[in-house]
């Protein structure tokens, strides 16, 4: 990435496009590297040309490859909370508040795509990313606002996979916390200076084959639980209702990844029912995933799941996912990493190995402060998910079209998602901040 002052903002913009992206599988089975820095290269840049229906934006991906994508985007380490907070919010709370979410969701961020067109409409063909709409529509402070909101949100659930990390080495071998949180930076510590997507691919690769046979070996050993448990589980808890949104919020989040998918198709036209084709069934996923751990489990039921889990069989799971989260921090870090000089050390500021491995350090710090999992995740998913989510989507909208050009019902739902947020935003992190300080809600 160039150091040139003048090319900063849309290099940092470029760089953060790719955030969350690891390697596909092209439709002959091998492996191809779709960083979207790659299938967004100069031949295929959005303001070259157009898809069906569109002036702008042409890309190289099948819907298949493009399904496959927002599926490894959307698909993380929030679905391992899912079944403590269905054991908090009583599983047809959790259910509900879950699909409840996933709709506003999806809206919010068809709302970002549609806002991107209207501008594009109007002239403006350099918006790659969620920094840019904030850019054209809010000037350089809407960028900036954007992209600390977008590192902020990275930053936390790479913190996630540090805190995810230790409870289970703590559970298998009884090792204290702060030294596997501690343990964890060396090496991650090297492997975020990589400064070229490609090198981190191998890595991406593990981590996805590690986190889906995790995943997969997790359900199993939910139903071979189940048989063995018998209490009564819980319809409806209205009192945990924020916890299981916020959760639910911070598994879906991705918000970030939603113009760079949209400019990875073929045919943009295509991109809003593949997304909500393929939300739908990542939501229902979690539902399933959520529900077969609390069925397992019962009051019982742990944050993460993992930690419900005994047997030889159960350790390899265990390891597997530890790895897979391990690997994929680096990843998550890489389209951050020099927005993060940026902000902090000035514009232009570019691999520093000592301030990129303090962020390391910081964010293990982080992870060892707050032990718990599933506090840690409705923390996020209150705060700064709510923000990205439902609060900038509909802000945006409003800002980039006439009223004249909008539906009352379109008016309407913008200002409720306005409202919906900032208030659940208050509730939800206040809730959080709350059970941190007492120590209420545990999940382990």
């Amino acid at each position: 990435m160039t150091s040139d002052d003048n090319n900063s903002s849309v290099k940092k913009e470029k760089s953060l496009k790719e955030v969350e992206l690891k390697p596909l599988f092209s439709s002959d089975g091998n492996e191809s590297i779709s960083s979207f820095e790659g299938i967004e290269s100069d031949d295929h840049h959005p303001s070259h040309g157009g898809g069906h229906g569109h002036e702008f934006g042409v890309g190289t991906a099948s819907p298949r490859q493009v399904v496959i994508n927002i599926f490894i985007s959307f698909v993380g380490s929030g679905m391992l909370g899912m079944p403590y907070a269905f054991s908090r919010s009583g599983w047809v709370l959790g259910i509900l508040c879950l699909g409840v979410i996933s709709a506003l969701n999806v809206y919010a961020m068809l709302l970002l795509v549609k806002t991107r067109r209207n501008l594009e409409s109007k002239g403006h063909t350099d918006i790659e990313g969620y920094g840019d709409v904030g850019r054209v529509i809010s000037g350089t402070n809407g960028e900036r606002f954007v992209n600390i909101c977008l590192v902020i949100s990275q930053l936390g659930f790479a913190t996630a996979y540090i805190i995810f990390i230790a409870a289970n080495i703590n559970n298998i071998a009884g090792i204290p916390r702060a030294y596997i949180c501690f343990g964890c930076v060396p090496i991650l510590a090297v492997l975020v200076q990589l400064q070229d997507m490609k090198h981190l691919s191998p890595f991406s690769l593990i981590a996805d084959v590690a986190n889906l046979a995790g995943l997969t070996a997790v359900l199993c050993q939910d139903w071979e639980a189940y048989h063995d448990y018998h209490e009564p589980v819980m319809k409806f808890n209205w009192s945990n209702m924020l916890y299981v949104s916020a959760v639910a919020l911070y598994s879906l989040e991705g918000v970030g990844m939603v113009l760079p998918l949209e400019s990875s198709c073929e045919n943009r036209d295509w991109f809003p029912s593949l997304l909500k084709k393929t939300l739908f069934a990542i939501t229902s996923l979690m539902a399933v995933f959520g529900c077969c751990g609390y069925f397992a489990f019962g009051s019982v039921t742990a944050a993460p799941i993992t930690l419900n889990l005994d047997g030889d069989v159960s350790t390899i799971v265990k390891l597997a996912l530890c790895l897979g989260l391990y690997l994929t921090y680096p990843i998550m870090m890489f389209p951050v990493n020099e927005v993060i000089e940026d902000i902090v050390l000035g514009e232009g500021s570019r691999q520093n190995k000592g301030f990129r491995a303090g962020v390391v350090l910081f964010s293990a710090f982080i992870a060892w402060s707050i032990p718990d999992f599933g506090k840690f995740l409705s923390l996020v998913g209150a705060s700064i998910c709510v923000i990205l989510g439902f609060i900038l989507p509909s802000y945006f909208h409003l800002q980039a079209f006439e009223r004249s050009e909008l539906k009352l019902w379109e008016i309407m739902l913008d200002y409720f998602l306005l409202g919906f947020g900032v208030l659940f935003g208050i509730l939800g992190t206040y809730q959080s901040f709350v059970n941190l300080m007492t120590g209420e809600g545990g999940g382990h």
